[in-house]
């Protein structure tokens, strides 16, 4: 319980620390927050989809990340066509796996890697005034998907941190970088 309730605050300090210090302007970071939002619900009522796929969307600095898993390779590009042409979003990057959906469990066990990861970024004090805030982290099926505006150096050192987390099988870059 005790540590649960650290987790939960240092994930809060980190949410509202990176609110202020986000690189995006704050017309951008109400865009993405908009178009996740509508991609999402975009993706929620697709009668095609629904009850067949696990779809997750994220968005930072105009990248639309599409993650989860699809039974056919024909639903993943559906999905993808559903969400290509919203205002204000410069690409959509599709990660979605084809493979069977997984079971509840998994979810749940991605959710707890996602925190842990979060988690994680905030042992990184080899560069002077990194914000982990500033990194979207999202993960399927133990795969952790990074997104931000980064420098090069910074994005390194994310990867190195997360590479290392118990539970990642594999780190997917889908940075912005500022260098």
């Amino acid at each position: 319980m005790r540590k649960s309730l650290l987790l939960l605050l240092a994930m809060l300090t980190l949410a509202a620390c990176s609110t202020f210090n986000d690189r995006r302007g704050f017309n951008r970071v109400l865009n993405d927050r908009n178009v996740q939002l509508s991609a999402q619900r975009t993706l929620d009522n697709d009668s095609t989809l629904k009850g067949k796929v696990r779809i997750g969307t994220a968005v930072y600095d105009g990248v639309l990340l599409l993650i989860g898993e699809v039974p056919s390779e024909d639903l993943k590009q559906r999905a993808e066509a559903d969400v290509t042409g919203f205002e204000g979003v410069r690409r959509v990057d599709n990660e979605i796996d084809v493979m069977p959906i997984p079971p509840l469990s998994q979810r749940a066990s991605d959710a707890a890697l996602t925190a842990r990861v979060k988690t994680s970024l905030i042992n990184i004090t080899s560069l002077p005034g990194f914000d982990p805030g500033r990194v979207k982290v999202s993960t399927a099926h133990s795969n952790v998907y990074l997104m931000g505006l980064v420098s090069h150096r910074e994005a390194d050192a994310v990867t190195d941190v997360v590479r290392h987390v118990a539970g990642v099988q594999k780190v997917v870059r889908v940075f912005e970088y500022t260098d």
